[in-house]
C-alpha cells in the first residue's frame, strides 16, 4: 500500500480534513462510499417502498463475508445489535449455578463485565485477573482456574491500554479443560489477523463501527457450532425458525444455525453499510494488519523516547492502541488532534494515519 493508495483512499473520508484522528478505538472514521450506501438504502425505500428479498440478500452476503474474513462457516454466525448483547446470550444462555466461576481479565471495558456480575444471585463467583507491569497474558489467566472455573470471558485486544491476550493458547486451553471460551474481538477484529480455525473459541463478538469502519447498532457473534446447543436461548422470534418466511405455517422448529439468536427483521440499512465497508476493507486484509502495527510500532517508540512520559500499553505485543501517563486533552484537541483520555492519553491510529501524522503527534508531545 503506497502513499498514493493512502491518500487516494484519504480524500473520501471527509474527516480527515478536519483534524488528525486518532481515535478509531472509540468510533472507526466513515469513507464516503459506507456513507453512501446507507444513504441509497434510504432513499430507494422512501421512493421505492419495501424490497424485503432484496434486503435479506444482503443480510446473508454479509454474513457470508463476515465468516470469510474470520474463518469460519455463515452457519455460526448471528447479528445482534452489539457487542454486550453478544455476551449476554453466553452468560443468561450457559446453565451457571451456585459456586460456578467464571475468569475475566482486569481493566475491562463493562460489556464484559457487568453481563457476568449479574450472575451473583445465582451464586457464581466472578474472578478478575489483575495486570502485571501493564501486561495480561493467558498465563495469567490459566494460573487462576479452579476445578469450579466455567467459563473465561476476555476481550482479545484491551479497549484500555491495548494489551492483546493470546487467544490460540488460552482458546486451547479452555477446550482441553472443558471450559466455555467467550471472546470481545470488538478492538481486534478489521485490525490484525483473526483466524478462528487456527483458535478455539465457543462464543466471539464484534461491532463493527470501530476498525471496521462501518455503522453503528449492529455486531456479528460467532458461536462455534459444536457449542450452540450449550447455550439456552435467551429469546425467541420468527426468524429464529428454522423456515422463517412461512408466516402463515406456525411450526416451532429452531434453527440448527446460529440464525436461531435473530428474532425478526434486521437493521437493514446499517447491515448493508457493513457490506460496503467489509467489501471495501478485505482486499487490503493483510496490508492494514501490517501498516497499523508498523504505526503503533513508531508511536510507541516516540513516546517511549520522551522523559516526561510513561508508556502504559505492553511493549511485548502489538495492537493498535497506546497509552500513556498525561491528562490535559483540551490541548489535543485546540491542536486538532482526535484522542481519547483512559486512564491517560489513549491513541488508536488506523492504516489511513501516515507517518507524518504520527510525527506530528509526537512533536506536539
Amino acid at each position: 500500500m503506497n502513499k498514493q493508495e493512502i491518500e487516494k483512499f484519504r480524500k473520501e473520508i471527509p474527516l480527515l480534513s478536519e483534524k488528525i484522528y486518532l481515535d478509531n478505538a472509540a468510533m472507526g472514521a466513515l469513507h464516503n462510499t459506507v456513507v453512501n450506501r446507507i444513504q441509497n438504502f434510504h432513499i430507494e425505500r422512501q421512493i421505492k417502498g419495501s424490497n424485503f428479498p432484496a434486503w435479506w440478500g444482503v443480510v446473508e452476503e454479509t454474513r457470508k463475508f463476515i465468516a470469510n474474513w474470520i474463518n469460519a462457516k455463515p452457519e455460526e454466525i448471528t447479528y445482534l445489535w452489539n457487542t454486550t448483547a453478544g455476551i449476554n446470550v453466553a452468560s443468561q444462555g450457559l446453565e451457571l449455578t451456585d459456586g460456578d466461576e467464571v475468569i475475566i481479565p482486569d481493566k475491562e471495558f463493562p460489556a464484559n463485565i457487568y453481563p457476568w456480575l449479574a450472575l451473583k444471585e445465582k451464586g457464581v463467583k466472578t474472578k478478575i485477573v489483575p495486570f502485571e507491569n501493564n501486561e495480561l497474558t493467558a498465563e495469567h489467566i490459566i494460573a487462576m482456574v479452579t476445578e469450579r472455573t466455567k467459563v473465561i470471558s476476555v476481550s482479545w485486544v484491551s479497549a484500555t491500554n491495548g494489551n492483546k491476550i493470546d487467544i490460540q493458547t488460552l482458546g486451547r486451553y479452555c477446550k482441553e479443560n472443558n471450559i466455555f471460551f467467550v471472546v470481545d474481538a470488538i478492538q481486534g477484529f478489521a485490525m490484525t489477523e483473526l483466524d478462528l480455525a487456527k483458535c478455539y473459541v465457543d462464543l466471539l463478538v464484534s461491532g463493527f463501527y470501530k476498525w471496521a469502519m462501518g455503522p453503528d447498532g449492529v455486531s456479528f457473534v460467532y458461536i462455534n457450532e459444536k457449542s450452540m446447543d450449550k447455550l439456552k436461548m435467551p429469546w425467541i422470534g420468527w426468524a429464529s425458525m428454522e423456515n422463517p418466511f412461512e408466516y402463515e405455517r406456525v411450526e416451532y422448529l429452531l434453527s440448527k444455525s446460529a440464525r436461531r439468536y435473530e428474532t425478526g427483521n434486521m437493521n437493514f440499512s446499517a447491515i448493508s453499510g457493513v457490506n460496503e465497508t467489509l467489501s471495501l476493507l478485505q482486499p487490503m486484509q493483510k496490508e492494514i494488519y501490517h501498516r497499523v502495527a508498523r504505526l503503533t510500532q513508531r508511536l510507541r517508540k516516540g513516546i517511549d523516547a520522551i522523559p516526561s512520559l510513561t508508556l502504559l500499553s505492553p511493549t511485548s505485543n502489538e495492537s493498535g492502541i497506546t497509552l500513556f501517563s498525561g491528562r490535559g486533552i483540551e490541548t489535543f484537541e485546540r491542536n486538532n488532534f482526535k484522542v481519547n483520555f483512559r486512564s491517560g492519553i489513549r491513541v488508536s491510529p488506523h492504516f489511513y494515519n501516515t507517518e507524518e501524522e504520527i510525527d506530528r503527534f509526537l512533536n506536539h508531545l
